[in-house]
């Protein structure tokens, strides 16, 4: 412990020397910049409680809480933590939290116990801090349980218990075969949750993505992009990026792996960003994420940058071990870290994995370059995702918009496709059928027209990524949809990725695009072992493709 706070104090003290020298001290040291902020921070909040009166009490074993406190988003605030001055500027709760730290004196001239005594401590103080009864609970009694148990966070706990006990037992019932005498309770126990459902949703957001970002309107996309270091990429450089950006390549080329890096890009120092790409690569529902198979995908330090609205983006993904003596051990598998800039702005955020608990994420802020939603083939077997951007789509009113082309490129007799709330699915009007039908009946090709479809009312002002944008959807229907996928893309301000592997799906876009200037095509190619890409300007791609008819997947 006493090393952990000398090296600290060390780090400071070379920090303060020439803030401006940041990279060099990081390189000297062989730590990240993430490790240097939060030993300056941790630092200069006792430095800070030193100063107050109850300086004389701090020893390094109250160090761990310093750090942990600076970790924690909520309790920043709370104490209107200041990163320019490396200061908490709010008084009163900066002498409230120097107090539960301390040994304090009451009237009776006896010192009532530190409240604050562990890192797991500091932990739930964050989050009760938001509830005024058990925060006014903390400063009669000292006592942080008693301040929890007069918290909502009870009921939340018990909330989220609940529903995990009713997800696992729904799951369990699905298993076995259920009695026509047991369908009454079975339906009324339906109506019950569809009421819970309906009263939740409309007291929420909707929509797709409620993830604050950068601007709500931008000027330029991306206009380059550079995966240093992802999987089987490095130094893959993208230039010539257009509205509609559509990547060739062989199997096995590192097309979906581009637009991983894409996604993660612009997700920023989100989470989320990187399970999600771990989940579909794995082809794993969201609720059945072992974490010990989680960790084991995080091998191989991640690099991927760019230039998106005329300023530089980057990330940077690592996982480590904590040496953190005050964490669980038993339980504690590994942390990811993400650090990233945009143009002046810096993000970081580190994401603790155990087994048996919940994964622990700490982030002073998450901020996306804007709006993005990744589309795979998988996808087209998680039907429940697509009920948010089918709601998104009605919003905007382009569900309509939809239907026509639907009604005009595949097939004249459908009527509508609406969600039906109740049952989570999707049911089509059509004149060919006494009755609604439900939309898994018809093609898959239908079934992918209609869900990419969906996707860009909730990415308005960012990026949608398509992988294999050609699987089931017929050849005939390609040369239609692909002026539709520039129709969208051009309402909502959209710039989009997709990949094919299909000469045919290719060819359609060269042939059938109605603003040529807004396409690029690139290609992967596997040169010496790397992989790098090879990009075509629309025109030329066009002019090549009537010459010799061409194929972009084998082009040099």
């Amino acid at each position: 412990m006493n090393d952990e706070w000398n090296q600290a104090k060390l780090l400071k003290q070379r920090y303060a020397t020439d803030p401006l020298r940041e990279d060099e001290i990081c390189r000297q040291l062989g730590i990240s910049k993430v490790a240097l902020r939060r030993s300056v921070r941790a630092v200069s909040l006792v430095e800070q409680y030193q100063t107050s009166d109850y300086g004389d009490q701090f020893n390094e074993a109250k160090f761990p809480l310093f750090r942990e406190a600076v970790l924690n988003a909520p309790l920043k605030a709370w104490l209107g933590w200041e990163d320019a001055n490396f200061r908490a500027t709010h008084p009163e709760n900066t002498g409230l939290f120097f107090s539960l730290l301390s040994n304090e004196p009451n009237a009776a001239g006896q010192y009532l116990e530190p409240v604050l005594v562990r890192p797991d401590d500091i932990n739930l103080f964050g989050k009760i801090l938001n509830d005024p009864k058990a925060l006014e609970t903390l400063k009669q009694t000292r006592n942080l349980n008693a301040a929890y148990r007069a918290s909502d966070l009870v009921f939340k706990e018990r909330q989220e218990q609940v529903l995990k006990s009713v997800v696992t037992d729904i799951a369990t019932l699905g298993q076995l075969a259920i009695h026509s005498e047991q369908l009454p309770e079975l339906e009324d126990a339906l109506r019950r949750l569809q009421g819970i459902v309906n009263r939740t949703r409309g007291s929420t957001l909707s929509g797709v993505e409620q993830n604050a970002v950068f601007h709500d309107r931008i000027d330029e996309h991306f206009t380059a992009l550079h995966i240093e270091s992802y999987k089987k990429l490095r130094n893959l450089q993208l230039s010539k990026l257009s509205r509609i950006n559509l990547v060739a390549g062989l199997n096995n080329s590192g097309k979906t792996t581009l637009l991983e890096a894409i996604y993660l890009l612009v997700r920023q120092n989100d989470f989320a960003g990187i399970l999600e790409v771990i989940r579909r690569r794995g082809k794993i529902p969201e609720d059945h994420i072992n974490p010990e198979w989680l960790v084991e995908q995080l091998s191989g330090e991640i690099r991927v940058a760019g230039t998106f609205d005329q300023q530089t983006a980057n990330v940077a993904i690592r996982d480590y071990l904590e040496s953190d003596n005050t964490l669980d051990k038993s339980r504690y598998i590994r942390t990811l870290e993400i650090v990233t800039r945009f143009g002046e702005h810096s993000q970081e955020s580190q994401t603790r994995i155990f087994k048996g608990r919940d994964r622990q994420t700490l982030a002073d802020s998450i901020k996306l370059l804007s709006p993005v939603v990744y589309s795979s083939p998988f996808f087209l077997n998680e039907p429940q995702h697509y009920a948010r951007f089918y709601e998104k789509s009605v919003q905007s009113k382009a569900k309509g918009t939809i239907l026509e082309f639907i009604k005009a490129a595949v097939s004249p007799s459908i009527v509508n496709i609406e969600l039906v709330d109740n049952l989570q699915r999707f049911l089509v009007t059509d004149n060919d059928y006494d009755s609604a039908m439900d939309l898994a009946w018809y093609g898959e090709g239908l079934q992918r027209i209609f869900f990419i479809s969906l996707l860009f009312a909730s990415a308005q002002n960012g990026v949608v990524l398509i992988d294999e944008f050609e699987n089931a959807i017929h050849t005939e229907l390609l040369g239609k949809f692909a002026p539709f996928i520039h129709q969208l893309a051009k309402t909502f301000n959209v710039q989009v990725f997709l990949t094919s592997h299909s000469k045919e799906c290719i060819d359609a876009f060269a042939k059938t695009a109605p603003e040529i200037a807004d396409f690029t095509f690139h290609t992967l190619l596997v040169e010496d072992g790397n992989v790098v890409a090879r990009d075509f300007d629309g025109k030329k791609f066009s002019r090549l493709l009537e010459i010799g008819n061409i194929d972009l997947r084998r082009m040099r």
